[in-house]
């Protein structure tokens, strides 16, 4: 504080954590894409879609690895695995983003 009655006020700038946050995509965008990947599934064989819809994506590792790549689950994640795998799979084009 300066002295003689004055006070002096540092400024912080903050910004909010959305600006921080990539952007999405809006409902035009997202159609295009849904329709852009079903191009793909009509036009394209399996493999060649995978590699579509994969390029550019890398690996993530992960701290929780056992030798051999296999992942560690608590016993209260392999009780959600079995319930998980009771819903009904769905089509890629279909499902919600």
């Amino acid at each position: 504080m300066e002295r003689g009655g004055g006070s002096s006020r540092i400024q912080i700038q903050r910004k909010s954590s959305i600006e921080t946050e990539p952007r999405t995509l809006n409902i035009h965008q997202i159609h295009f894409a849904r329709e852009a990947a079903l191009f793909v599934l009509n036009n394209r064989s399996s493999e060649e879609a995978i590699n579509i819809f994969t390029e550019g994506l890398e690996s993530v590792n992960s701290g929780d690895m056992q030798k051999g790549g296999h992942v560690m689950l608590d016993s209260d994640d392999e009780n959600d695995f079995d319930a998980d795998e009771k819903i009904l799979i769905r089509d890629v084009a279909t499902a919600p983003f």
